[in-house]
Formats: C-alpha cells, sequence, structure tokens
C-alpha cells in the first residue's frame, strides 16, 4: 500500500466517508471505477479489513456502507477478473464472512449492543447479499497478511492504528476545538496552551493546570460531544479527534444519535459512549473511573491486564477499574455521582436563603465591617454600603461583577468572564489588633488559586505587587510559588502576618485539614486571637497554629484578587455575606450563626 498513490488514497477516504453518511452519486461513481483500477480490489480489502478488525461486527452492517458495496460492485467485471486467480480462496473466505455476517444478524436480537441498532435488513436484503459477496471475495487478498488479525481481540495498540488512518483520510469530521475556559492555567513546559475557536491538531497533549476547559469534539457528525477537562488533568487528541484521558477528571455529553459514538482511551481500557449520553471519568495510570449519568456506555478493559469482556452500564452506575503490582486487577460497580464531578453541577447548585434571621443573629454580634451584596449604591463608583459599626468602609465595586438570586437572597459572583472584586477605599484598623474575626460564605466554582478575601498594603511595591498582612484563599493541586511547593491540594489557606516582616512565609500559613468543596457553599472564618491563629470551616475548627504577631493597621481590603491592580489570582466563585469584627467572635456564637442560615452544624470537633 503506498499512501502516496493519489487514486488509492481517494479510495480509502470515499470507503471512510461511507461510515457514517451515504456518498453522492457521483462519490460512488468515482468508488466503483477506483475499485477496478489496478490494485483497488486489494486496497479496498486492506482498509474493509481493518474495518472490520476494530469493531465486534465491523461497521459493514451500516447502512451506508451496504449502500455503496452494493451499488459500486454489483456490476464490476474488472474486479471479476482481478480476483479470478484468487477465486478458490475467495470462495473459502467468502463463505466463512457471510455466516459471520449471518451470525451478527442472528445475534443481534441477544447482544445488547446490537439491539440497539435500527433493523433495516428486509429493506435493503437484496444490496447486503451483494455487499457480503464482495466482501468474501475481496478479503481473498488478505489471507496471507491479515485473515487471523481481522477476527482477533482488538489492542489499545492496533485501535490507535486504525484511528490514525481514518483521522488522515476522512473529511467530514472538524479538528476538536476549545469553545470555553473557565480560570484555565496551562502548563507552559512546552505542551499545548490551546486557543478558543482554533483547531486542536491530533496528537496534540493538553495539560491544563486549573480551571475548566470544554471542549467541542466531532463537529457535525454523529461523533459530537462537549467534553468538559476539569485541572488537574492531561489529555490527548487522538488521530481520529477522539480523546484520550491520561490523567485527571472529565465529563462528557454527546449530542449524537446511535451507538458507539464518542470512544475515549484511557490506560485501563476503551470507554464507548452512545449519542445521547453523559458520562463522568477519572484515570490515572492504574485506576480509571466510569460514572455513567444518563444514556448508555461500554468499557472494553485492556485484555492483557483484565481477563473481563466488555462492561455495559445503565444509567447511575459506575465502575471502577483498578490495576496494581501488589492486589493486581479488580473490577468494582457502585453508584454513580455526578458530586464527584465539578463541571457536572449548575452554579446555581446548592442555594444559599439567607433571611432575616441570619441577618440579626450577625448584627448582635456587632461586625466593624458587613456588607450583604443585596444592592448596589451610589453612581460610578457603586458600592455596597456596610452595614457594621466602622464608618467610611463601604465595598466599591471593580470591574464588573455578576449576581445570582437565591430566592430573596442575592449574593455576588466574581471571576467567571470578566474582572470583577470589591475594595475598601479607607484603610481599616486604626491600630494594630491582637484579635478580629473575618466570616464569609464561600463558593469555590471550581478548584482553583483565587484570592478569597486579603488586607494588603496602601503603598504599591516597586514590582507592583503589595504587601499583606491578611489573606484568605483558595488553592490549587499545583505549586503557586516556590517556597509552597510541598502544601497540600485543594484547601483553604489563610495567612496572617506583619508588614515588612522578614519572617518565612511557612510560619504565617495555615491549611484547611480537608479539601474545600467546588460549587457547595462554606461558612469559612479566619480568626486570630492573642498567640493563636485559627480557621473554622462550617463550624468545624479546621486548622490553628501559634502566631504572636498582631493584624498590621491602616490597610486596604480587598476580596476577590490579590492585589488591587491587577487580575492576578483572581478568584472564581460565589460570596456573600462577609462580616468582619475586631475581635475574636467565639466559635458557638459563630455555629449559631450557621443554624440562622438554615445549614446543618455537625457536633463540634474543638475549640
Amino acid at each position: 500500500m503506498n499512501m502516496d498513490n493519489h487514486p488509492l488514497q481517494t479510495l480509502r477516504t470515499l470507503i471512510v466517508k461511507s461510515q457514517s453518511e451515504s456518498l453522492s452519486e457521483s462519490e460512488i461513481a468515482e468508488l466503483n471505477e477506483l475499485i477496478c483500477s489496478e490494485g483497488g480490489a486489494a486496497e479496498a480489502a486492506s482498509l474493509i479489513d481493518q474495518l472490520c478488525a476494530f469493531s465486534d461486527s465491523g461497521r459493514l452492517d451500516s447502512l451506508p456502507m451496504a449502500e455503496v458495496l452494493s451499488e459500486a460492485f454489483s456490476q464490476a467485471p474488472a474486479l471479476d477478473r482481478e480476483l479470478s486467480g484468487h477465486r478458490d480462496a475467495g470462495l473459502t473466505t467468502a463463505s466463512h464472512v457471510t455466516s459471520l455476517a449471518n451470525s451478527n444478524e442472528t445475534s443481534s436480537t441477544t447482544n445488547a449492543e446490537s439491539s440497539r441498532r435500527p433493523d433495516t435488513s428486509s429493506r435493503h436484503s437484496d444490496r447486503w447479499t451483494k455487499a457480503y459477496w464482495w466482501v468474501g471475495l475481496a478479503a481473498s487478498h488478505l489471507l496471507i497478511a491479515s485473515l487471523a488479525w481481522s477476527f482477533a481481540k482488538p489492542s489499545p495498540t492496533q485501535s490507535t492504528f486504525t484511528n490514525e488512518f481514518i483521522a488522515q483520510h476522512s473529511s467530514q469530521a472538524k479538528p476538536p476545538q476549545l469553545v470555553s475556559m473557565t480560570a484555565c492555567v496551562w502548563s507552559s513546559s512546552g505542551d499545548l496552551v490551546p486557543t478558543i475557536g482554533e483547531p486542536i491538531s491530533s496528537g496534540e497533549i493538553l495539560k491544563l493546570v486549573e480551571g475548566i476547559a470544554e471542549l467541542r469534539i466531532g463537529e457535525d457528525t454523529a461523533g459530537e460531544a462537549l467534553v468538559r477537562i476539569e485541572g488537574p488533568a492531561s489529555v490527548s487528541i487522538g488521530v481520529d479527534g477522539q480523546i484520550g484521558l491520561l490523567q485527571g477528571s472529565m465529563t462528557a455529553k454527546t449530542l449524537g444519535t446511535g451507538s458507539r459514538n464518542v470512544t475515549v482511551d484511557t490506560a485501563i481500557g476503551r470507554i464507548i459512549v452512545d449519542g445521547q449520553s453523559s458520562i463522568g471519568l477519572v484515570s490515572s495510570e492504574s485506576e480509571t473511573e466510569v460514572h455513567l449519568f444518563t444514556g448508555r456506555v461500554s468499557v472494553e478493559p485492556n485484555q492483557a491486564a483484565f481477563n473481563a469482556s466488555k462492561i455495559f452500564l445503565e444509567e447511575g452506575e459506575a465502575v471502577r477499574l483498578s490495576l496494581t503490582s501488589r492486589e493486581g486487577a479488580s473490577v468494582v460497580k457502585f453508584n454513580a455521582s455526578e458530586a464527584n464531578f465539578v463541571s457536572a453541577r449548575s452554579p446555581g447548585f446548592d442555594p444559599l436563603n439567607i433571611g432575616e434571621r441570619y441577618v440579626s443573629a450577625v448584627m448582635e454580634s456587632q461586625p466593624s465591617i458587613y456588607w450583604r451584596f443585596e444592592e448596589l449604591k451610589g453612581d460610578f463608583p457603586q458600592f455596597v454600603k456596610n452595614q457594621g459599626s466602622a464608618a467610611g468602609m463601604d465595598a466599591t465595586v471593580m470591574g464588573s461583577p455578576s449576581w445570582r438570586q437565591y430566592g430573596n437572597n442575592r449574593v455576588a459572583e466574581l471571576g467567571t468572564s470578566t474582572s470583577s472584586a470589591f475594595r475598601t477605599l479607607q484603610p481599616w484598623p486604626q491600630e494594630p489588633l491582637d484579635e478580629y474575626t473575618i466570616e464569609m460564605w464561600v463558593k469555590p466554582q471550581l478548584f482553583h488559586h483565587g484570592e478569597v478575601l486579603c488586607l494588603h498594603d496602601v503603598e504599591e511595591l516597586e514590582d507592583g505587587r503589595y504587601q499583606h498582612t491578611m489573606m484568605l484563599e483558595t488553592t490549587a493541586q499545583h505549586y503557586f510559588t516556590h517556597r509552597l511547593s510541598d502544601s497540600p491540594a485543594n484547601r483553604f489557606r489563610f495567612v496572617h502576618r506583619q508588614l515588612g516582616a522578614s519572617q518565612p512565609i511557612s510560619a504565617t500559613s495555615l491549611f484547611s485539614d480537608g479539601q474545600y468543596q467546588a460549587r457547595v457553599w462554606q461558612h469559612v472564618v479566619a480568626a486570630k486571637k492573642g498567640d493563636r491563629q485559627i480557621l473554622w470551616v462550617d463550624g468545624q475548627l479546621a486548622a490553628e497554629r501559634n502566631n504572636p504577631v498582631p493584624l498590621s493597621p491602616n490597610v486596604q481590603i480587598l476580596v476577590g484578587q490579590v492585589y488591587p491592580t491587577s487580575v492576578y489570582r483572581r478568584f472564581v466563585g460565589q460570596i456573600d455575606e462577609v462580616a468582619i469584627y475586631d475581635r475574636c467572635v467565639p466559635l458557638e456564637e459563630l455555629r449559631n450563626h450557621i443554624k440562622a442560615a438554615g445549614r446543618p452544624v455537625a457536633p463540634e470537633n474543638s475549640d
């Protein structure tokens, strides 16, 4: 086979195209002519053999392929002449292939996958017969090279080879492209950094450090799907335009109809997704989880590692395939969970219904600053009015925050599309504080490194940065400074330090003992009391340490990003009910606030 030979390349292109759509009359005529040309039958047989080899029953049972083969070869004397030298072997092979075709049709009434296909045999029986007759004759060219290969179980390596050919010669599928990004940080180590709207070439590796990236694959084909990658994750783009999940999490929603529309390769095996289905995947080098939310999906484990046949999932089911040196291969079924996938939840998931009871409870605790975000005041700049006792501490709007309504309660939504933040124009506090409390409701949209709230010096440094005396932020699974490369992943981080002090950053940081939840409201409190630096999450002690440094005075409060003059490290998510106190509010009082919001509070683990 010489792929530089244009006529034969065109022949293969037309056959592959016929897998998913009917050819025009001119294309069928061209295909007929190419088949009858020198070497055409052998080239077609080679491709048909490959297509059969990499599916359970081949794609010859598709209506377009049956139509093409019967039209192309029903009157092909040149083909008959070319095959005359192989007729004996051809008849043997034809008998075998015809038997295989009939067995496929018979088993379709009991096979779970085949039964989903529409029955067209009665309407096109004459064309089916001619198609399989031709396949049998053409397959005689492959007896030495690959007849056994045709009926062997597919392996990952073989599948990649077939996909490579199909991608190189199929013209109907557009390359995958990035259609949206949410707070994405891409690896800068030489891997592809994609651009929205630009096609992504086959063979590319995408490494998403943090954020959510949405890809469209198979546009305008039956295999069209929307794929959302959740950082940190790595995916490969196959030569057929399909996705390979190397590591991390993703969700996929197939938009076409039919069966076996989309494939995802993992280290454990191949995932095959029907049309109108939605799934979630988690994969590493030794384990893959498949969650089926809607539709149908099957899993084909690698035969070299798993002594398991194809696994079918029903809606609401999940399967975990593991392969470890100690325990070997294991397959476990359990209930699917959309909660495991950030991108499967709506940003409106988990409503926060704050009412007057909560407002009264907070006001009884006498905050210096209390921002409710229910409405904006002023013309330009607009601001959120402070309902606490400190004068001049309104929250001035920066950029264009969004707003989300939960019943009668409105919350601020930051960082999802454009730059957005809030800051005070007047400094606070007037004196150093040995005690303070910052209380707020936080709903991160995804796992990322973002500044929820910070207190920074009013003076800008020469390099454009600002010093901070206090920071409350979400962290991600990658290191964000060389000094914190060993920090735990996806935690709330609370920093308290003195402006201008030379103390190491490790002496000022607290990381919550558990991961924060994405798209779920959490009640977060950062507090200082004498020598104690304390972090509470949902009324539970999340972390504490000894830190005698007081809060530096005359600093500015900034919500949503780390510096007032740049969007670096912006927070992506929702916030509400920011309350700041010049004392350490007791934990029991804070737990009463949570109860007043109508949220459950677990038994206290420590004070």
